[in-house]
């Protein structure tokens, strides 16, 4: 069996993105692919998109995230990027992550507690980084706004196929260079040979150039951002 190439963009704040993302891990350990990460920034990608002007702060806390990863990137190469996300999401996103614990913070108007909890990243950020074994000058790039352009050419990056395409949002996952895919978007993490199922499907799907979408018609269910004990 061939080994396949998969382009993984995602914006770490997301946690759809985030359950997909640990199962293409899952993934890796059950079928013969190469994943890179690349970045995607929400608050790039919505810049001119209508929004409330409370989402569009919240939004825009996320930024200087990714500036973080693109330094990472310069810094220490696509690696660093993939072990970065999974330090900074295990902790945003883990079972007593920052995701987690701002579902019990007051929602006044829906939001507040996903302010709460881009407010309070900074610190979090810092601690990944050194999980990840990372240099903790890192951090100062939040605030560097040079940073954008090259979150704007890993967007460029998403291949478009023969179709004109616009970018959807995260999680988007290109194989084998064909053109980058909205999803799977999936409310837990399959493991093992499921996991491994659900691949071979969705890699048929994403290397047929005339799919355009697929729709489950259903309320989406909560995501369950963490593997439970057995």
């Amino acid at each position: 069996m061939s080994e396949d190439l998969v382009d993984f963009w995602f914006d770490p704040g997301c946690p759809w993105a985030w359950i997909t993302s640990r199962w293409i891990l899952e993934v890796r350990e059950v079928r013969p692919v190469t994943i890179n990460w690349r970045e995607m920034s929400l608050a790039v990608l919505n810049e001119k998109q209508d929004m409330s002007e409370e989402y569009r702060e919240i939004v825009e806390l996320g930024r200087g995230t990714m500036r973080v990863f693109a330094a990472a990137r310069a810094a220490a190469g696509d690696a660093a990027v993939g072990d970065l996300y999974t330090t900074l999401g295990t902790r945003y996103h883990g079972e007593d992550g920052l995701f987690q614990r701002s579902r019990d913070v007051p929602r006044e108007g829906g939001l507040a507690g996903w302010r709460a909890a881009m407010e309070a990243l900074e610190p979090v950020i810092a601690a990944a980084l050194a999980d990840a074994g990372l240099p903790a000058e890192l951090l100062a790039a939040r605030t560097d706004g040079t940073w954008d352009e090259a979150i704007h050419a890993s967007h460029a990056l998403v291949p478009t196929g023969r179709q004109k395409q616009s970018l959807i949002g995260v999680p988007t996952i290109s194989v084998n260079g064909h053109a980058g895919q909205f999803g799977p978007v999936i409310s837990e993490i399959p493991t093992g040979e499921r996991a491994g199922r659900l691949w071979d499907a969705f890699k048929v799907l994403a290397t047929e150039e005339t799919f355009f979408e697929l729709k489950r018609v259903t309320d989406r269910a909560a995501p369950r951002t963490y593997l439970e004990a057995p």
